[in-house]
């Protein structure tokens, strides 16, 4: 399974394997090396690790099709990012203290 990304710094779009994100959480810009926080990775990894598991468990009775797109989440998520203060969590420099 792949997922998806377009670096909002450089507009490269780009696929991440979810298993090699589950075994390394890293996501990081191919072009321009802009990337999220470890703790960030490691969340999202965390999130989707559960979500697998979940989907796991319903595939004896139903097939799961799940799509996400971040321009278009559910509330309470769809708050502006300047308003949620996700930028706090996202290295776009591409240094990164907690390596």
């Amino acid at each position: 399974m792949t997922l998806d990304l377009t670096c909002q710094a450089c507009d490269t779009s780009f696929e991440l394997d979810a298993s090699e994100l589950l075994d390394e959480p890293r996501i990081q810009c191919p072009s321009c090396d802009a990337r999220v926080t470890v703790a960030a990775a490691e969340g999202f990894s965390g999130a989707l690790d559960e979500l697998f598991g979940q989907v796991a468990r319903l595939r004896a009775k139903f097939q799961v099709v799940f799509e996400v797109e971040s321009d278009d989440l559910p509330p309470p998520y769809d708050r502006d990012r300047a308003v949620a203060g996700s930028d706090d969590d996202v290295e776009l420099d591409g240094d990164d203290a907690d390596e």
